[in-house]
């Protein structure tokens, strides 16, 4: 599938897929030349880096073999560029055309469908959009639901989609199941009368009560206190609540979504959590892959982070360099990094020249140095060593504006009469390192 082109974020990803197809060609022209017939599928870039023939991806039975056509300025695969009549075989690997980015996966399982928000899907990955799918029918239907995933996947988000998709009238509501001592969270929860307990001077609600003909979200439920499990499954099992100090049930309506890092299973062996509370809530668990497991939405998220940021996508680019960087990062951390690293990138990047237009370079993210340096240092020697005589001169005209200017870009731009994004990416081209001011 189609990741993103780094220098028009505009272009949305699309997802291509191969079922019937023994080759795929990727080239430079209009995107409506795009088609599948005969069992080639046939890949038009509106990239004017990319070649009018660029590459050629055959598939075998459990791989794909990738080879570049030719093109001037060559494919690269995970990170490293295809030698002359180099063929590779590869299993799920991320292409670089131009600077367009693809990333390829032999073997998926899954619905070709995924839920959407505002037009866009929420998912490229197969076995996700499927567990997705399944998740929101069981939400319409009020259903309790068991979010699973590592930390900074997205729990919340998924979860507030799920709230969406259900139809409910009423808020949704979230509390961190591991944020607070045993009986200020029964009290949260449950609500509590006046005079129920020392410090309790009014009346309070409780979140299962706020929470009527809305959603309930328990985050981290995996932490909740064990003794306040069994309160917790009788609540749901009747749909009743007692506030502390009242002698009343009270009926509530509401869907409850717990999420949790944890594996429950482990802690139930562990004696940490209840295994009928699992039964009632995990019906049809749905795990969120890791950020690692779902490179294909990479393009995605970073649009979506990025949209929300700056309200459009015109006025932003990366360098190719800096967006192979985020798109071969492993994301320990998962969306919660993607997101801080992206939005202190352009803002690193728009500090440098004010509030023109934004080129998002390697040294703008704020990732390890040797990561970043190693990259840098291979583009650069790489630009160096291909020029023709007519780009070495231009390269010297800007290493001579750049000292005369001190390192300002604007200034040279201004001098060339350039924007100072051309300049910057024919910096990135040429192998130009900014000298500092």
């Amino acid at each position: 599938m189609k990741v993103l082109c780094a220098h028009d974020l505009r272009q949305p990803p699309v997802r291509h897929w191969l079922d019937g197809c023994g080759e795929i060609r990727v080239f430079r022209g209009q995107p409506g030349a795009t088609r599948k017939e005969g069992g080639v599928l046939s890949v038009a870039l509106d990239d004017g880096y990319a070649s009018t023939r660029h590459l050629l991806v055959r598939r075998a039975v459990d791989a794909f073999w990738v080879s570049d056509e030719g093109s001037t300025n060559g494919t690269s695969v995970d990170g490293r560029k295809l030698e002359q009549g180099e063929e590779r075989r590869v299993q799920a690997a991320l292409l670089e055309v131009g600077e367009t980015f693809f990333y390829l996966r032999s073997q998926v399982r899954g619905t070709h469908d995924s839920p959407s928000v505002a037009g866009e899907p929420m998912t490229f990955n197969p076995e996700f959009a499927l567990a997705l799918a399944a998740a929101g029918r069981l939400a319409r239907r009020s259903h309790d639901l068991l979010i699973t995933g590592e930390t900074g996947v997205g729990k919340e988000v998924i979860a507030r989609w799920l709230h969406q998709v259900s139809g409910r009238r009423g808020q949704m509501v979230a509390i961190n199941c591991a944020a607070l001592p045993e009986h200020l969270l029964e009290a949260e929860l449950f609500g509590h009368l006046k005079g129920a307990f020392s410090g309790a001077d009014a009346e309070r609600t409780g979140l299962i009560r706020a929470a009527h003909e809305g959603t309930l979200l328990l985050d981290e439920i995996g932490d909740m206190p064990f003794t306040l499990q069994a309160k917790l499954l009788r609540a749901l099992e009747e749909r009743r609540v007692r506030p502390l100090g009242g002698e009343r049930e009270i009926p509530v309506d509401v869907l409850v979504i717990a999420a949790t890092h944890h594996d429950l299973r482990a802690r139930v062996a562990e004696g940490k959590f209840r295994e009928d509370l699992l039964a009632r809530l995990g019906l049809l668990p749905l795990p969120i892959p890791p950020l690692r497991e779902r490179r294909e939405d990479l393009g995605l998220l970073i649009r979506r982070i990025l949209l929300e940021r700056l309200g459009g996508l015109e006025r932003i680019q990366f360098e190719a360099d800096a967006l192979r960087l985020l798109l071969l990062h492993p994301w320990p951390l998962n969306v919660r990094e993607l997101r801080r690293i992206l939005l202190a990138a352009v803002d690193l990047a728009r500090g440098e020249e004010g509030e023109g237009p934004v080129l998002v370079g390697p040294q703008h993210l704020p990732l390890r140095k040797t990561e970043v340096a190693a990259v840098h240092a291979a583009s650069m020697a790489s630009a160096a060593a291909e020029l023709s005589t007519e780009e070495k001169q231009l390269r010297d005209r800007l290493v001579e504006l750049l000292e005369t200017h001190g390192g300002n870009v604007a200034a040279v731009a201004r001098e060339l009469g350039k924007p100072r994004t051309h300049v910057q990416r024919l910096m990135a081209r040429l192998g130009v390192d900014r000298k500092p001011e």
